[in-house]
């Protein structure tokens, strides 16, 4: 069986346009200091919830056998607010803590959520603004039209991007990305949803894009988990389907301010 964790690593917009973060303030820089030197470079991103709150995906913040280094440790990591750029600009802030699902599977990737907190709060303002996320237990329709935004690489082993980008998707059948999926050893859970085109090749998520928000209608419903590579169109990328975490995360934040 192929493990899941050799292939996907830090997912993870591909064939995207560039966009501004008045588009889009509901998004989340999360910069990662890789060798505890204090130099912090944008790793994932993450979902502004309130104005001490961000949610993610777990699969950022784990223990790194390249570095030694445990990246669930709040001290390694810092949120950039408000930057339509991920090399400059906004407003930084230190993490306080992070909470990673207590189901979170390394290996499958089931469970992919976290919240994190930040040690003083957002100035909420036309930059950084609350998302609205999605209702306990919506599902939705395949094919239903969604954006994906982030700073992900633009192509295939490509770099990534200064600018925020955008691309369009749709989402895919739930059973049909199963089925998919089960060529290599991965399990598509009802707790997942896919999202990209199986017609062409090169729309998708990709490497930097971790965590970052599937927003349909406005109202974010998926984080980029994983997928096979970037942007092959048998694989559609795939999505925590934050439906069947509302709970989990209302109560989350309810007890870590």
């Amino acid at each position: 069986m192929v493990s899941v964790r050799a292939q996907y690593n830090f997912l993870r917009v591909l064939n995207g346009s560039p966009t501004t973060i008045q588009n889009y303030p509901i998004l989340a820089q999360l910069l990662l200091d890789v060798w505890g030197t204090q130099n912090y470079i944008q790793h994932c991103a993450g979902v502004i919830l309130t104005s001490r709150h961000v949610i993610s995906t777990a699969h950022c913040f784990q223990y790194n056998e390249n570095t030694g280094r445990n990246y669930s440790n709040s001290q390694y990591w810092r949120i950039r607010v408000g930057s339509t750029y991920r090399t400059r600009g906004g407003v930084m802030h230190k993490v306080k803590t992070i909470v990673l699902h207590y189901g979170f599977d390394k290996t499958y990737y089931i469970n992919d959520i976290a919240v994190v907190v930040v040690a003083r709060k957002f100035n909420i303002g036309s930059l950084i603004k609350q998302a609205t996320i999605v209702k306990p237990n919506t599902e939705l329709a395949p094919n239903s039209i969604c954006t994906l935004v982030g700073w992900g690489a633009t192509q295939k082993n490509g770099p990534q991007p200064d600018q925020l980008q955008q691309t369009m998707m749709l989402t895919i059948d739930q059973e049909d990305c199963k089925v998919r999926y089960q060529a290599i050893g991965a399990i598509i859970m009802n707790s997942m949803m896919c999202a990209g085109s199986t017609d062409i090749d090169g729309i998708d998520g990709c490497y930097g894009d971790s965590g970052g928000p599937l927003i349909y209608k406005g109202v974010v419903v998926g984080l980029v988990s994983f997928g096979y590579a970037c942007g092959i169109r048998y694989y559609p990328g795939v999505y925590t389907k934050v439906s069947h975490y509302t709970n989990w995360i209302i109560n989350t934040i309810s007890i870590n301010t």
